[in-house]
């Protein structure tokens, strides 16, 4: 049975209480614990995963990397006491997931300031981690222009954090995404609920991901450098105090 995943419907999750639905050992050695509902986050969509701790009446269990699989099962990875059938707490580490939460709704602002300003660019992989955050786009450019486009959205990214908006979650099938979507995927995943974050009444995001509530608490967002190679265009990014 697929995993309740807290985190899809409340911004700031970072507790709760679960049953221990199987315990077994992973390839690597350490013990893979799945619950009935977690608060925990999966890497998934360019996102580190939570870590953090599970308590119970056997003791504390070690969580240090978390994964979603096809199935829609989560595996908390670590190591600790802990057994078939507990009632346990939960406790996500909150500077952590604070971290990759600014990271990842940082990259959501890039593609939001992208889009204010008309340009034509089809949104790609990204990935949102302190050492590496970036937005990639198919869109060929030259270092003139790719010099300019990044002045205009810095401008822009200024401009949407300094607005403050409040972020609005809504489930709804694929099929109804593009009403809001500016652009679907093919790829959704399908092992998890279909949902889309609102950054305004024009711009809906579809992401399974953890995203900060206000988007002033992104804090200052700087795009450090454009670079195009063989008609794509990535758009690397800085959160004051990350990275």
């Amino acid at each position: 049975m697929a995993t309740e995943l807290m985190y899809l419907s409340d911004f700031d999750v970072l507790t709760g209480a679960a049953r221990v639905q199987s315990v077994s050992v992973d390839d690597d050695g350490r013990t893979d614990v799945v619950l009935d509902r977690t608060c925990f986050y999966p890497r998934g969509g360019g996102q580190d995963w939570d870590t953090g701790a599970i308590r119970g009446a056997t003791g504390e269990f070690t969580v240090d990397e978390v994964r979603l699989d096809p199935e829609g099962v989560v595996h908390h990875l670590g190591t600790g006491p802990i057994a078939v059938g507990d009632e346990v707490s939960l406790a996500v580490d909150a500077t952590r997931r604070e971290i990759n939460t600014r990271l990842h709704s940082a990259g959501h602002v890039v593609d939001l300031a992208v889009e204010r300003l008309g340009l034509p660019w089809v949104p790609g992989k990204g990935a949102h981690y302190p050492h590496m955050s970036f937005v990639e786009y198919t869109a060929a450019l030259t270092p003139e222009d790719g010099e300019a486009a990044r002045g205009r959205i810095q401008v822009a990214v200024h401009e949407v954090i300094g607005a403050g908006s409040t972020n609005d979650i809504r489930f709804m099938p694929v099929s109804e995404m593009g009403a809001y979507c500016r652009n679907v995927p093919d790829n959704i995943p399908t092992n998890k609920p279909a949902r889309i974050v609102l950054y305004s009444d024009d711009f809906g995001v579809p992401c399974g991901g953890t995203h900060v509530r206000v988007v002033s608490d992104i804090g200052t967002l700087t795009i450090t450098k454009i670079k195009s190679k063989k008609g794509v265009t990535k758009v690397s990014y800085a959160v004051e105090g990350i990275n």
